[in-house]
């Protein structure tokens, strides 16, 4: 009897247990969203640093020595060539011209009456009236009063100069700073006094070093491709200030240096950029990039499909099996959320531009057509700390690609 009633609960517990023992079942495949890389022509850089210079900077010093009677002009503003800027007292000046003047008159005179006086020995020379010492003596006489004549106007001359240096004027067009010197100060004391500088504003200078490694690369393409050199000023240099997201000051590079420095293995190169909202002030420091090269085909992906660890930087590729493999890459630049991408990539690659989070090398996923965060990346309006920002506009969406046994997958238009 009581056999009759433990079999049956016998069965339950091994059922039960059974159900106990059977393994979870595995997870589905991550969903994904995967992309064709983006082909484009893109130019190569090299990227320094710079800083803007004044092509013209002008000391304004006074070249006489006077009393400082007015300022004519208001600090920190532009002036043009010519324009009045100091005067000095003229009173002592001004009577030395007068003094001069009346000694040109006088001396005039004398030279005159010693000429007529020659003259008039000239014509009785060889006669009894005079003697020939009495003519060599006029002769001698009109010279002195010729040579006394044009010392006075020399003398005349350089008091009207000296009274025109009381009237300061500006040598260039440009920006002139603040005055050293205020009203009623004496200057030009013992050594020109310094009243302020100008510095020329349209065009500039951006002066920038050239690691050798950089120059020899691109005397390589000077040789080989036929690029232009610094001396024929077609170079092209494109330049941006540090609050700028992107380069968008441009000049040509009309000089180098004719040695590198081997103290710091750089050279020296120029180039002269317009500047005629006046943004570039000297002084400023400027991020420099020179293109190398002509333009070639890339290929680019957004941000946030690249990562990177210990072994460098990567990408996660979604294989014709639809497992995740690891892709070593090498990148270049970064062009308005896209980053180019040099070594490692193929154009057919189905690269994981959404979800990187949930994939793992070797594992499965699902990959999906949707947006991905490039619209979000191409609308940033400047660059991230380290990024190499450019004056292209933004790029297209970056279209995901469905698995290759579909219709061709998508591509950015």
């Amino acid at each position: 009897m009581m056999l009759r009633w433990c079999r049956p609960l016998l069965l339950t517990v091994i059922v039960i247990g059974c159900k106990k023992q059977a393994g979870p079942t595995a997870p589905p495949p991550a969903p994904v969203t995967v992309g064709r890389p983006i082909e484009r022509r893109v130019s190569d850089y090299h990227e320094h640093n710079g800083r803007i210079e004044a092509v013209e900077t002008v000391e304004v010093r006074v070249r006489v020595q006077g009393f400082l009677e007015k300022i004519h002009f208001k600090e920190g503003v532009e002036v043009k060539k010519g324009d009045l800027l100091y005067e000095i007292d003229p009173s002592t000046f001004q009577a030395e011209v007068n003094k001069a003047a009346s000694d040109v008159k006088r001396l005039e005179a004398q030279a005159l009456l010693a000429t007529a006086e020659a003259e008039r020995m000239s014509q009785l020379r060889g006669t009894a009236s005079v003697s020939e010492e009495e003519y060599q003596r006029s002769i001698a006489a009109r010279d002195t009063a010729r040579a006394s004549l044009q010392q006075a106007r020399d003398t005349q001359k350089r008091a009207e100069l000296e009274l025109g240096f009381t009237r300061i004027r500006a040598s260039i067009d440009g920006r002139i700073g603040r005055t050293l010197v205020t009203e009623g100060n004496l200057v030009g004391y013992n050594q020109p006094t310094l009243l302020s500088t100008i510095v020329r504003v349209d065009p500039v200078y951006v002066f920038f070093q050239v690691p050798e490694r950089d120059f020899l690369d691109y005397q390589r393409l000077v040789r080989e491709e036929g690029e232009p050199t610094a001396a024929q000023g077609r170079v092209p240099v494109e330049v941006g200030l540090e609050t700028d997201p992107n380069y968008s000051h441009r000049g040509v590079i009309d000089f180098r240096d004719n040695r590198v420095d081997p103290g710091t293995g750089t050279i020296l190169l120029r180039g002269t950029l317009s500047n005629p909202d006046r943004v570039l002030t000297p002084g400023l420091f400027a991020r420099v990039r020179v293109p190398i090269g002509k333009p070639r085909q890339r290929l680019l992906v957004p941000e946030s499909a690249l990562s990177a660890d210990q072994r460098g930087e990567y990408l996660l590729v979604v294989k014709d099996d639809d497992t995740v493999e690891y892709r070593a890459v090498q990148t270049g630049r970064t062009e308005n959320g896209l980053v180019v991408i040099t070594e490692g990539l193929k154009p057919t690659d189905r690269v994981i531009v959404k979800g990187v989070q949930r994939a793992r090398p070797g594992a499965k996923v699902a990959p999906q057509e949707g947006e991905s965060q490039a619209s979000e990346t191409a609308g940033r309006t400047g660059p991230r700390r380290g990024e190499r920002p450019s004056t292209a506009g933004s790029p297209p969406p970056f279209a995901p690609a469905p698995p290759p046994t579909s219709s061709p997958p998508g591509t950015v238009k």
